[in-house]
């Protein structure tokens, strides 16, 4: 499908309801070389994320998430791998 928009003298530029009511009313500019893309956003960022990767996370809290990627972070930051070193 294609359709055509122009922007407002504010630069506020009016999606189509149709299009709305098919991929919600939040999406991520991205600039390219040549053009500009709409990526729709979910309402609910986890539930999209989830979709995303499926079930590869299951059996572990947010909580536990974020103290893997902290430490990960860490890790790649301090250069060392081994925790008692800290």
């Amino acid at each position: 499908m294609s359709k055509t928009a122009e922007a407002d003298t504010r630069g506020r530029i009016v999606i189509p309801a149709d299009i709305r009511e098919k991929h919600g009313s939040r999406y991520r500019i991205v600039e390219l070389e040549d053009r500009v893309e709409l990526i729709p956003l979910d309402d609910d960022p986890v539930a999209g994320l989830q979709a995303a990767v499926g079930d590869a996370f299951d059996g572990h809290s947010i909580a536990e998430l974020k103290a893997e990627a902290r430490e990960a972070a860490r890790v790649n930051a301090v250069g060392d791998s081994d925790p008692e070193a800290r």
